[in-house]
């Protein structure tokens, strides 16, 4: 991979590139996801920092797969961050699950769990768009408790994403 030798915000020339582990913030900020081996780029004339990442569709498919395997409820941030990627907003994504508008923004503000029907409907929508492999018959096993999104690790390797708890 190529990479400028200038500095994108003033010019400079010692442009440094490595490659280290980044929080990456999903769901509006609410969440992060650490991403191996992230392209860290960094200034020492101005001090500016960038951050590249390699594949991100895939990156993003590979974390929604790990959302919806999770064994629990889906946390507040893990909602948004499925109809983010599904490409819904708000009002579109309670029309699909049969519920209004209110209750989707209170699921992703953390004010109300989101109930047993809905969670599961979110995650067929998430296996449909996106071809996940999954065993439908897990969905009767998600526990009742919702709690914390999970802290997933993702690393490119033989060029897939994969993502960790």
């Amino acid at each position: 991979m190529k990479h400028s030798k200038k500095c994108h915000d003033c010019g400079g020339t010692k442009v440094s590139t490595s490659t280290a582990a980044y929080k990456m913030p999903l769901a509006n900020g609410r969440w992060n996801v650490t991403v191996e081996d992230a392209i860290i780029t960094r200034c020492p004339d101005c001090g500016g920092q960038g951050i590249g990442l390699r594949k991100l569709s895939p990156m993003m498919r590979a974390i929604a797969a790990a959302v919806v395997r999770k064994p629990t409820r889906l946390a507040a941030a893990e909602i948004t961050f499925l109809r983010l990627h599904l490409g819904y907003n708000g009002r579109e994504l309670a029309q699909l699950l049969g519920v209004g508008p209110g209750t989707v923004s209170r699921w992703e503000n953390g004010r109300e769990p989101i109930g047993a029907v809905p969670d599961r409907l979110l995650r067929t929508l998430e296996v449909i768009r996106e071809g996940v492999d999954f065993d439908v018959q897990t969905l009767g096993t998600i526990g009742d408790k919702s709690g914390a999104p999970l802290k997933l690790r993702v690393s490119l390797r033989d060029g897939e994403w994969r993502a960790a708890a």
